[in-house]
This record gives structure tokens, sequence and C-alpha cells, in this order.
């Protein structure tokens, strides 16, 4: 038997045992549960009664949640009514990533009753910095279903339902329909949109929460509470289309995928979220809550700071008393941009300008015949780069940097390759260059298909992808 076929027959053992391991901690966990519950109802393992167990009955929880909970029911913020509540609550997490993990973390370990959690993506290697619900071994599970085995392993007393699906216009009200709160742990603009016109229409809050490189945001959507704080009138905070009523351009939004985040961020956020979570359920009243205000936190300097949102539209096409937006439509036509953090595969070059990681690794036997252009920031290229490569980011081509690489590729003789990541940057600036080339210079522009993540597959396994 080859090494290959080695290897392969161990990765099919290794997931079978996974899948056997997942059912007997399920096996577990039903198993647990049945024993606490016999054991708080006085009853033995057999089903036989017995003598009453002496149970401390203290407003509506029972011995076994005074003595997990006790910690904060202690606070007078919370107390026994706020741990009924956080009990019996139903939170819908959307986003098993950097945001989800945490917030889910806390939910779980305070107790509360019920916990959804959406999620279409599986495991990689490059969330485990910062998802703390996933470990090495959930490698190419679905992310939904890796977080819901771990809160399950922190607390059996609670539910916990994965939703391995991509949240859409089709299935967003029948998964909201079963939920107090939506916690948005999401990072592209569409899902935004969608989640904040769901939360008007089930009339739900949404505690959204961002975090990019090393600053992360929080606020939330959708506020509405009757007669709070005395009040004649019901309080009522702005939705996600109040502050942005058009969304941005595409280009104008990042993701941690193609600029980085810094794992401790989104954990901060994501906790954060968690807290608002509780004290939305224990009744705080708004001004108490991130109505109307946006938290930003900065990890470079260490700061916080909550600044003034734009209040409620009376006129709001999702929020007003009389909406014009009354179903969920098509987010991603609606901002033109993808509703996953997953890059774009651009095609703007004609196919005379394309070439693949294979045909590069041929023309680079000799060294001398090409030259490599790899656009990506300065930081990715000191992370990795190929031999030779020169770097140009792209987010420095204009002005006289663009003419200089324009000058450079016109005066070279042989083929310039432009490379990136993933092969879409690469493309941009190549275009970016063809354009200001003379006609019988823009043969010598390639950009290699792919990038190099194809560089790694098809021909050097052990560059780095990341």
């Amino acid at each position: 038997m080859s090494k290959m076929e080695q290897l392969l027959r161990l990765e099919t053992e290794i997931r079978e045992l996974r899948k056997i391991i997942q059912d007997k901690e399920e096996e577990m966990l039903k198993l647990r549960r049945e024993v606490f519950d016999e054991q708080s109802n006085g009853v033995k393992n057999d089903g036989l009664q017995t003598e009453h167990i002496q149970r401390i009955e203290v407003g509506q929880l029972p011995k076994w949640a005074i003595e997990r909970y006790s910690r904060q029911i202690l606070l007078r913020e919370i107390g026994v009514k706020g741990q009924s509540r956080i009990c019996q609550a139903r939170v819908l997490i959307v986003g098993a990533g950097g945001l989800g993990c945490p917030a889910g973390l806390y939910l779980a370990g305070a107790g509360v009753g019920e916990i959804g959690i959406i999620d279409y993506d599986v495991v990689e290697l490059t969330n485990i910095h910062r998802q703390v619900l996933h470990f090495e071994h959930d490698q190419n599970v679905n992310k939904a279903e890796s977080a819901a085995a771990t809160l399950r392993s922190i607390n059996s007393r609670i539910k916990i339902t994965p939703y391995k699906v991509q949240l859409d216009s089709k299935n967003a009200l029948e998964i909201a329909a079963n939920y107090d709160v939506i916690l948005d742990c999401t990072d592209n603009v569409p899902t935004r949109y969608l989640l904040s016109d769901l939360s008007c229409l089930v009339k739900k809050p949404l505690i959204s929460g961002s975090a990019l490189k090393m600053e992360g945001q929080l606020t939330i959507y959708g506020y509405r509470a009757d007669n709070q704080d005395g009040g004649k009138e019901p309080a009522r905070g702005p939705c996600y289309r109040c502050v942005f009523p058009s969304p941005p351009p595409a280009a104008a939004v990042g993701s941690c995928s193609a600029h980085g985040v810094a794992g401790p961020v989104p954990g901060v956020i994501g906790t954060l979220q968690a807290m608002e979570a509780l004290k939305y359920i224990v009744d705080m009243p708004a001004k108490k809550l991130l109505v109307e205000r946006m938290l930003i936190f900065d990890a470079e300097d260490m700061t916080t700071r909550t600044v003034r949102l734009r209040k409620r539209n009376v006129m709001c096409a999702a929020c007003s008393d009389n909406p014009t937006i009354t179903h969920l439509v098509d987010y991603e036509a609606y901002c033109m941009a993808p509703a996953n953090d997953k890059d774009l595969k651009l095609q703007i070059l004609p196919s005379q300008n394309r070439i693949t990681a294979l045909e590069v690794s041929d023309l680079l036997k000799d060294k001398d015949l090409s030259y490599i252009v790899d656009v990506r920031a300065d930081s990715e290229f000191l992370m990795c780069h190929l031999s030779g490569a020169e770097n140009w980011p792209i987010d420095d081509l204009n002005g006289g940097n663009l003419d200089k690489l324009v000058e450079k590729v016109e005066g070279f003789e042989g083929p310039v390759i432009f490379l990136c990541r993933r092969g879409n940057d690469s493309q941009i600036a190549a275009k970016m260059v063809l354009d200001m080339l003379p006609e019988d210079h823009k043969y010598k522009v390639r950009d290699m298909i792919g990038g190099l993540h194809s560089w790694a597959y098809d021909v050097d396994s052990t560059f780095p992808v990341y």
C-alpha cells in the first residue's frame, strides 16, 4: 500500500471515529439530562418513586439552578426573577465564528433556555485562533454542529439547536419566529440588511456586532419596549436602515479573511453581545442598553468610546408604523455583494491575459524570462512569496507609483505575471496597467488564475495557504 493510500485510509478511519464519538456524546448528554431531571423530581434512575428529595424552593428556581447560577443570581440586577427569565429565554445566534462563539459560550454558561446557532460553513484551521468553540479535531465539521457540541458540554441543562444552512429570505422568518432575541454575528452587509428587516418583521431586537483588524463595534437595532420607566410612550430604537439607508459599495467593506483580525477583538465584542442580550432578557431599560448608541473598541490603544446614532426614522421603510418593506427580498442583489465571507472569483481579464499556476511554474524555470508582480499588502508579502517576486501593493497603485509600474512593464521583454492571494486583486491591478499600456505591449501582462492558493494546490504543496 502506498503512503498516499495509507493517508486516505487513516483520514477515513478518523472521520468514522469522530462520528462515533459525536453519537456517544449526544447519547451521554441525553442520559445526563434524564438523570438530572430524575434527581430534581425525587425519582431514582430506575424510574421508581422513592422518598421525595428535599428541594430548596426559592421563587421559580429549583435547587440545581440556584446552585449552578448563584453567582449571577446574587446580583441585584438579575436576582431570582431575572434568572427565571434567562432560563426561559430563547436566543438565536447567526454566525458561529469569531463573534458567535464567545457570545454562545457566555449565554450557555448563564443558562439561556434555548440557543439556536446558524452557520453554513465548516471549521478551518484559520478559524481556530479566534473561534473559541471549535478545536483542531473539528476541522471540516459544520460550524453550527461544532459549536452546538461544545455548548452542550458546557451546559447540558439547556437546549441547543444547530441550523446547518445559510440564512436567506426563504428560511429566515420560519427560524427567527422561535426566538426572543437575535444576535448578528456575521461579517457581510447583505446579511445585516436581511437581519435588520427580519428583526422589524418579527419584532425582536437585533444585537449587532462586528470586528475587523484591531477594532470592534456593537449596538442594538430594532429595540422596542412598552411603557418602560413609567413613560407613557413605548421605547423604540432605530433599525439598521435608519442608520444606513443604503448599502455601501462592496469594495468599501472589509472582511477578516481579506484584511485580518486580532483574535481577542471579536472575543471582546462577542462577549459584550452576550452581556447586552442578558441585560435585555432581564428587562433592563433602554437607557442602560446600547440603543441609539454604538460602542467602539480599539485594541491598538485599548480605548472604548460610545457614539450617538441617528434616532429612529419615523418614515423608515422597515421599522415605521406603516412600513413599505413587508417581506424579505434578495439582499445579495440589493447590496450587489455576496452574503458570505468567501472571496469572489472575478473574471475581468480576457483569456489571453490569464495563465495557470502550472504554466507560471514552467516559465519560472528560466528566472530571467519573467517578471512577477505580487500585489498583496506588504504584511502578506512578508509572510510568504514566490522567489524573485516584487511587491507592488494594490492599495498603493495610484498616481506616480502606477506610472512607474506601467513603465517597468513596458520596458520588460518577457511576460509580466500579476498575482495575489486568490486571483482577484491581481486581475484588478493587471487591468489598471493594461488600460495604460500601449497596444503592442499588452500581450505581456498575465494574471495567475487562482493566485497563490492555486500555486499551493497545483505546484508546491509546502507553500502556506492562509
